[in-house]
Order: C-alpha cells, then structure tokens, then sequence
C-alpha cells in the first residue's frame, strides 16, 4: 500500500441520487452509524441519472483539492446489481470507492500510482445488500472503513488497475497545427467544457482560432472580461482544460453547443 496514504476522516460524496428522494441521507447515515466523527462533504448529487461521464469529468476536477488521506465516493451506477465489479482504488494517496464502471477513468488518466481492490468482503457490507441500492449497503460502508483507518487489505481483494474499467471518451487528435477534442461536459452556466490543456496548444493563445459548430473564437482568453458581455469567449477553465463561454451568457444556448461536439483549436492564419 502507498505509504503516503493516512485515512483523515474525510469523506466526499458524488452521485445522481438528486435531491428529492432520502437516498443521500440514508448513505450518510450508514456511514456515520459507522463512524460518527466522519466529515462528510457533498460533491453534487445532481449528475443526471445514469451519466457515467459527466459522474467521471465532475469527480476529476474536485480531487486535487482535497489533502491526502480523502476517501472519494461515488455513486453513478446503471450496472449494480449486475456482475460489475465494485472497486476502491487508491490513487496518488486518495481512495475511490465506486462501481467498476468508468467513473474512474480520469482519475486514471492523472495519477502516478494506482492499486485497486475488489469490494468482496462481505463482513464490511450493510446487510442485507439491496440489489439495487449499492451506494448505501456496500460502497457506503466501505468508504466509512476507509475513511476511519481500516487497511484497503482488509475490506477486498487486490485487482490489477489495467482491468478497470474505462470510459470511450475519444483521445485528443493533435496535429502540428491543430488540437481536436470533444466536449466533455457543459456546466450550470452553460460553458462547454474540454481536455484540452495549455500544454496542447499548436501556437502561443493569441495566434490561435477555437471553433465548435458554427462558433469561431479568435484567441484564447485569460478571463471573461477580456471581452464585451454576450460576446463569446475561450480560456482555460479551473479544471485545466479549455472552456467554451459567453459572458454574461450561455454559450450551449446561444450556439447550439452539445456534448460530444468536436472542438477545434487551430494556428490562425493571419
């Protein structure tokens, strides 16, 4: 096990449960049932039902901010109750615990060091296990293991990291003087969101062209005030990668921008 890794008692929680419904209260309270003095923090439960890759994209963009030793639960799973397999898996000194499904896939993409476990201790699980809510009778309680010092040994079986699972979010076409990638995620504020990352750049921001459907941006911004509201503008959002925005608007409304688009960063021909 990475020596680097001490449990600290936080626990984050991702899911698509909503908020209607008890389901989020019923995970936390499985897991402070288990361990009272947990810190428990919301990610967002509002990832739209069964959507791997938006669960994916949102829980990449919040690990890196939390210290060593955080648990990661995450919960977007069409598959339980089926023969996918459930995982925790420890990453650059922070355990995942989540269905072997992709959600992990950028997590993947990132860190240096990964080693995984099969959640096939039962004595660890919440009985009896619903076969079809996961989240609160085994990832719930094992994250609270986790979280509270219990050695990854213990609560599953090791497992090769190159088997898990991955999403099929095709690969960054680089050329010498283009970079191509789809959308990944559009945000609450409309900003269609790549990963596409400064270091992809085919040319300094300013000599370059950003296009995605009819949308052509020249330049990449530092901010959105670099440009006149309603006016559209690309720059590298918080998570890394490259943003597609309208000030002071909604770019997937006002251009018709979808996930999946293909977004084009091109050396400008002037």
């Amino acid at each position: 096990m990475e020596r680097s890794w001490r449990a600290n008692g936080i626990v984050t929680f991702l899911s698509d449960y909503g908020i209607e419904d008890s389901y989020v209260a019923q995970v936390k309270g499985v897991m402070l049932a288990r361990n009272p003095a947990l810190r428990l923090i919301d990610v967002t439960h509002l990832v739209p039902p069964q959507d791997i890759l938006e669960g994916a994209f949102q829980l990449a963009t919040v690990w890196h901010v939390f210290p060593l030793g955080a648990v990661h639960l995450a919960v977007v799973d069409p598959g339980v109750g089926t023969t996918r397999r459930a995982v925790a898996v420890l990453a650059d000194g922070q355990f995942f615990v989540l269905p072997d499904n992709g959600l992990v896939t950028f997590i993947l993409d990132e860190a240096r060091s990964v080693q995984a476990w099969s959640l096939d201790r039962s004595e660890f699980h919440r009985h009896p296990v619903s076969a079809t809510f996961h989240g609160r009778d085994i990832f719930g309680p094992v994250a609270a293991a986790l979280a509270s010092g219990t050695p990854p040994d213990q609560i599953g079986t090791p497992v090769d990291p190159a088997t898990l699972e991955r999403l099929p979010v095709p690969a960054l076409e680089l050329a010498q003087e283009a970079v191509r990638a789809p959308i990944v995620s559009i945000d609450h504020f409309g900003n269609a969101r790549t990963l596409i990352r400064p270091d992809h750049l085919p040319a300094a921001p300013e000599h370059l062209v950003v296009t995605c459907g009819s949308l052509h941006i020249r330049g990449i911004s530092r901010t959105f005030a670099d440009v006149a509201p309603g006016e559209p503008v690309a720059y590298f959002g918080s998570h890394g990668g490259l943003e597609i925005a309208v000030r002071n608007g909604n770019a997937a409304r006002a251009w018709q921008l979808q996930r999946g688009m293909l977004v084009e960063v091109r050396r400008s021909a002037l």
